[in-house]
Parts: C-alpha cells; sequence; structure tokens
C-alpha cells in the first residue's frame, strides 16, 4: 500500500520559495553580469534540483518491507521484521532538535537529525504534524504520511503479522543524556587571543593609511585610516568566539554524543583562523606590497579544507547513524 507525503508545511513553503527566488535570481546576475558566470550559475541550479530529488515522494509497506521513496535518488528500504518500535509524534518541532547532517525546510526535511528525546534520526519529511518515529535495526527514520490514522493502522497491522506485538517507541530519559564536555572551547578562546595579539602588534608597523579591500586578483580598491584595521582585525574573530560558545551550549542540548556540538567548534574554529588569516595579509601587503598568497588560491584553500571537514564529519554521522 502507498502513501503520499503530507503537504509541505508553511515553513518548508516560505524556505523553498524564498531560496528559490534568491539562488534563481543569483544564477541570472551570474550569467548575464560575470565572466564564466554560467559555471555559479550552473551549481546553483543544481543545488535546488538535488534538494527537489532527494526529497521524500511517498512511503510504500508492501512485500515486508517499508520504503521511502524519494523524487529521484537513494531510497530507504526497511525490512518490517526488523522494525523494533514506534512513536506517533503529533508536533515534532517540540521536541529538542538539531540539524545534523540534513536538509531544513528546502523541499522538505530530511537527513540525519538528533535529539534529546529520541538520539539521531533520519528524518524523511514534508511536516513537522504527525509525524511517525521508527526503530529499526537499520537505524531510526522519522515519516510524515498525508494520512497518518491509515498509515499507523496499516503499519501495526503488518508488522504485528510479521514479529507479533510492535513497542511504543519511549523517550529516553533526561538523566541518560551525556552531554560533550566545553574543554574544546579553548580552540576557539585561543585563535582569538592570538588573533588580538597580531592585530595589536601589526597595528604599530602599518602606514597611517592602508589599503582594506582588494578585488579578487588581489589589486587594492578601497583604502580607509589604520584604525579600520583594528576593528576588521577584532571584531569578526570576535562575532565568531560568541556564535561559536552560543552555539555549543545551544547544540550539546540536544544530543547525547559529542560529535555535533564539537563539529561545531571545529567550524567555526576553521573559519576563525580564515579571519585571522585575512588580517594578516592585510598587514603584509600594506607593508611588504604584495599578499602572502594569492587571494584565488587562499579561498580555494579554505574552501577545500572545509569540504575536507564536513566530508569527514559526514562519515562520522553516516557511521552513527
Amino acid at each position: 500500500m502507498e502513501f503520499k507525503t503530507a503537504k509541505l508545511n508553511t515553513v518548508a513553503l516560505i524556505i523553498t520559495t524564498l531560496v528559490s527566488v534568491l539562488l534563481i535570481g543569483l544564477a541570472i546576475f551570474f550569467v548575464v553580469m560575470v565572466p564564466l558566470g554560467w559555471a555559479f550559475a550552473l551549481g546553483m541550479i543544481s543545488v535546488l534540483v538535488a534538494c527537489y530529488g532527494l526529497s521524500p515522494r511517498k512511503y510504500v509497506i508492501l512485500g515486508g518491507t517499508l520504503t521511502i521513496e524519494k523524487v529521484f535518488g537513494t531510497r530507504f528500504t526497511i525490512p518490517l521484521s526488523e522494525i523494533e518500535a514506534y512513536a506517533r509524534i503529533p508536533d515534532i518541532s517540540k521536541l529538542h532538535m538539531a540539524r545534523t547532517f540534513g536538509n531544513g525546510g528546502l523541499f522538505g526535511f530530511y537527513g540525519v537529525f538528533t535529539t534529546a528525546e529520541y538520539g539521531l534520526v533520519n528524518l524523511q519529511l514534508t511536516t513537522f504534524k504527525n509525524v511517525f518515529i521508527i526503530k529499526s535495526q537499520k537505524g531510526t527514520f522519522a515519516v510524515s504520511p498525508a494520512r497518518p490514522e491509515r498509515f499507523e493502522e496499516r503499519l501495526r497491522t503488518v508488522v504485528e503479522g510479521t514479529i507479533g506485538q510492535l513497542k511504543v517507541l519511549e523517550p529516553i530519559h533526561v538523566s541518560e543524556k551525556e552531554y560533550a564536555k566545553p574543554y574544546i572551547l579553548l580552540i576557539p578562546i585561543c585563535l582569538f587571543i592570538a588573533t588580538v595579539i597580531i592585530v595589536l602588534l601589526s597595528y604599530t608597523q602599518m602606514p597611517d593609511r592602508i589599503a582594506v579591500h582588494f578585488d579578487f586578483h588581489g589589486n587594492p580598491d578601497g583604502w580607509g585610516p589604520k584604525t579600520s584595521y583594528l576593528f576588521t582585525g577584532i571584531v569578526p574573530s570576535a562575532v565568531l568566539l560568541v556564535f561559536g560558545i552560543v552555539a555549543f551550549f545551544v547544540v550539546r542540548r540536544v544530543t547525547r554524543n559529542r560529535t555535533l556540538p564539537h563539529f561545531v567548534i571545529v567550524l567555526v574554529s576553521a573559519v576563525q583562523l580564515f579571519v585571522s588569516y585575512i588580517s594578516f595579509d592585510t598587514y603584509w601587503i600594506n607593508t611588504r606590497g604584495e599578499h602572502l598568497i594569492p587571494i584565488a588560491y587562499a579561498f580555494v584553500i579554505f574552501i577545500t579544507i572545509m569540504i575536507a571537514i564536513l566530508f569527514y564529519y559526514y562519515k562520522i554521522v553516516k557511521k552513527s547513524a
């Protein structure tokens, strides 16, 4: 029996509309205004197509399996004999939940999310209402059928005909949660202190008027007083530090393991390190007349590092889920 997904909720509709308009608009801008802009435009359109294609389309209970089908691409097949328990959640947004590696509203809500109540859950949703969390030997999944009563009746009938009584999935007791330790916050704190020291030492050696902005080729195209170097060198790093600390304590409330909160700090620290490099490079070109590394190469290195961090994180999450 097939069950269509529920209609996209208001949040998903707003996100899908705004992001689609933004990406399509940017794609047109790059094609018209930027040399080789078609490559950037193709990437933006590919994001939309991929997010649409990976969104859940229907759920099928047939032939001893529960299958979660997507518009196109990989689908999930869960043997009914491996289902251990399920819970019907009136509104999953009421859970303590954070995105671990997934899509938060563009054509749906899907991917791995972490919750304080049910651990890691692979969401395959189009709405937050009348959601079923299904725990199996393959992992824990969440679905949002358009006809929840019929879906629940069919699921219970078929599964209980296969393995007997289907248990109700109970939320994890609060006392069982293991919070990530805050020692990892020493990384962004030390980076911030190092940045402040470098900026203050560099400031004394810079001319009164400095180049503060550069084009993509690294040529100065904006100038200002050297006091602006204090602002651009310290404030971004301070903002990232505060953001990292707040994000760490918010995220660790919704997970029982260290992966997600530690990843947040590693990612923020990587951005913080790049911002610090940009500050030092500004000092270098204003005192030596050249960049440490050409700007284009610096961005390529930074993006490569970020992709490597995301890929490594994805492998950990996939293994855990």
